[in-house]
């Protein structure tokens, strides 16, 4: 399996640099920085410190969105970036969380997103192009530049496996990771493509630590997270593809969800002890994080390997000590998965 890491939640920018170069060192594949402003330092900048600091490993958010930055000055800071880097820069894209939630809009709809991603490809490719019927185009910018798109709905799963690069699928759990990739599977056969062609990583909160019982105390409230907008996106709905999900998921773990959309706070995002997230059943948390000592994260691991998933985004952003974590996650669990 490979693995990637999510972290600049609760980090100051050079302690995020820092620990991408840590990472670096270590073989993750990729370091992601939330985006969202009135949470945590500007994704951008901590990118840009962390592709000074690293050599190899690949950088990008998960994720920005088109809507809270003009679309060309989103554009022009990734393919500056991608400069930067020499080459390691993906935009990591959705159709909008906590930064669109937190100036008062509500997501984009997903035609709007995907006229974004063909915006961006054309205007960082140097193409003349346009957006919102204004033509425009970059001095400068020559580059070719992956798209992975992070979602948890049908509809966006189905986009990405059309158009994307790539695919962030949050949840760590069998059945919603057989569920989204399916689905993944479903777009990229649209398009004349297999997942296979498309970088496709589950995503969901981990950490190593010998007391289950206290671990998941620092994940619960980023699995109140991924479970509001599982929640929002697919199982408050009433499709034939939610349904699918439903019937795969305990009943429990479901009325969990509902009464977490309840009283869900923004300002609590991904907090740890956030209020919201105090109620939350073992099993829903199980969901979307992986925890406990190293055994139970083989175990898991192996779990979600045999639905076919052979890449995971460690999100971090619970955790006290990062740095001590992703070294002993590559010591004593990647070591034992090969």
């Amino acid at each position: 399996m490979k693995f990637g890491i999510g972290i600049g939640r609760t980090l100051t920018a050079r302690e995020s640099a820092k620990l991408a170069r840590q990472a670096d060192e270590l073989g993750y594949e990729h370091c992601t920085f939330i985006d969202s402003q009135n949470l945590c330092r500007d994704s951008t900048a901590m990118m840009a410190l962390a592709a000074a600091a690293t050599n190899r490993i690949r950088i990008g958010q998960a994720v920005t969105n088109p809507y809270t930055r003009h679309a060309s000055v989103l554009a022009n800071v990734i393919a500056t970036l991608d400069e930067i880097s020499e080459g390691r820069i993906f935009l990591g894209i959705g159709a909008g969380g906590s930064a669109v939630a937190m100036v008062g809009k509500k997501p984009r709809p997903l035609t709007e997103l995907a006229e974004y991603v063909q915006f961006f490809r054309d205007f960082t490719g140097g193409k003349e192009t346009e957006w919102q019927g204004l033509p425009m185009r970059s001095e400068w910018a020559e580059r070719e530049i992956p798209v992975l798109i992070g979602t948890h709905g049908a509809k966006s799963c189905r986009l990405a496996g059309r158009i994307a690069d790539g695919v962030f699928l949050p949840g760590l759990s069998p059945a919603i990771t057989t569920w989204k990739r399916a689905r993944v599977a479903e777009g990229a056969r649209s398009a004349g493509r297999e997942l296979a062609d498309l970088d496709v990583w589950s995503r969901g909160t981990v950490f190593v630590h010998d007391d289950v019982d206290e671990a998941r105390e620092y994940l619960r409230s980023y699995a109140a997270t991924s479970a509001y907008f599982l929640w929002r996106s697919v199982l408050s709905r009433t499709t034939p593809e939610s349904e699918e999900l439903a019937a795969m998921l305990p009943d429990a773990v479901l009325s969990d969800m509902a009464a977490l959309a309840e009283r869900y706070d923004w300002y609590q995002h991904e907090v740890v002890g956030a209020p919201h997230a105090a109620e939350l059943s073992d099993r829903l948390i199980d969901c979307f994080a992986i925890y406990g000592p190293p055994s139970r994260c083989v175990d898991r691991l192996q779990e979600l390997r045999e639905t076919g998933a052979d890449q995971v985004s460690l999100v971090l952003y619970g955790v006290p000590d990062q740095t001590a974590m992703i070294s002993r996650f590559v010591e004593d669990v990647a070591a034992r998965l090969g």
